[in-house]
């Protein structure tokens, strides 16, 4: 019997990312891919097919297949993840049945969600599947010890979904979920500047105006990029100015949020695990954590040490080849083996 491939898989509603026992992350891109209409057969699928968004004729579809960190569309989601494993790592149907696989979820997804992304890998051929949550994975892959008995505050900003989690003796003490986070600024970004510009601007415009814009610190710079879009009212191409002031009356209360829901988390945390998490301090994963100055603005309104990880983008990928070490069982320590 052949030795059992161990496969982790991230799906996030931004980007995909897929690490491989004995090779690490094979696979980190965002989650889009484009079909062809009429044959139904894969155009492109990650970096290349997010490139197409809001480009294509309608010969070609293009799908992200989650919404909010779940599977929207099945289809599309299992073509993704064969297509990757297919083409970059030439993994075969008969390999695939040999593989133990760990897929990460946020915490508060419903058990119906679950049994989704479960049916996902059956349909693919993997009978060994075991779900486990992103905050778990992210503590792991950001090397920090959740097996000891003292709490780990993680906040995970995603592209769908911000979930924030207590860990303890290895598994999740308490979480909360919104589904608040990085593609809901794009489009009430989108949404504002079609409001007071009178210019409509695309999805990859308004990502890379929030990445290029986006500010969070007390004594920022303003700064002012041209961004290109439609206007409106006359249908033409029109240049918009869009000043990092703009930006951040967008993300400011999306973060306030953010903020809310670390509070509600930590107003419900024991007492004792309270003290270790204002000791320890509460860490920062996920492509939201990227954005400058979101240390102090929530260390700053929460008063307890906030940091980010090394690693925010693939750490939760890269936690789950802990996880197919111990199965999500919180008696063993992976870090150990």
């Amino acid at each position: 019997m052949a030795e059992k491939i161990g496969l982790g898989i991230d799906l996030g509603t931004a980007n995909l990312l897929v690490y491989l026992e004995k090779k690490g992350i094979i696979f980190n891109e965002p989650s889009v891919i484009a079909f062809d209409r009429e044959s139904g057969k894969i155009v492109a699928a990650g970096k290349d097919a997010h490139k197409m968004l809001g480009k294509v004729h309608d010969k070609i579809s293009v799908i992200k297949p989650l919404r909010n960190g779940v599977i929207s569309d099945m289809k599309a989601a299992k073509a993704l993840l064969q297509y990757v494993l297919e083409t970059v790592e030439n993994l075969t149907k008969k390999e695939l049945t040999n593989t133990s696989c760990v897929m990460c979820c946020p915490s508060e997804v419903t058990t119906i969600e679950r049994d989704i992304i479960t049916e996902l890998a059956v349909n693919m051929g993997i009978s060994d599947v075991l779900i486990d949550e992103e905050i778990k994975a992210g503590a792991l892959g950001a090397n920090v010890d959740i097996f000891k008995s003292k709490g780990v505050m993680i906040v995970d900003i995603g592209g769908g979904t911000t979930d924030v989690g207590v860990l303890s003796f290895g598994d999740i003490v308490l979480s909360r979920t919104i589904r608040m986070a990085g593609n809901f600024i794009d489009k009430e970004l989108a949404k504002q500047v079609k409001q007071n510009e009178k210019v409509e601007i695309g999805e990859l415009t308004s990502e890379r105006c929030k990445m290029e814009l986006a500010d969070l610190r007390k004594d920022a710079k303003v700064k002012v990029n041209r961004y290109a879009g439609r206007d409106i009212v006359k249908g033409i191409p029109k240049w918009v100015d869009i000043s990092s002031t703009d930006v951040n009356n967008v993300i400011t209360p999306t973060y306030e949020e953010v903020v809310k829901l670390i509070a509600a988390v930590l107003k419900d945390t024991p007492p004792e695990l309270s003290a270790d998490i204002y000791q320890h301090g509460i860490l920062l994963t996920g492509g939201g954590a990227l954005i400058k100055g979101v240390e102090e603005f929530i260390s700053s309104r929460i008063k307890v040490p906030v940091k980010v990880v090394s690693n925010p983008l693939t750490c939760v990928a890269e936690g789950s080849k802990y996880l197919l070490k111990n199965r999500g069982d919180y008696l063993v320590n992976p870090l150990k083996l």
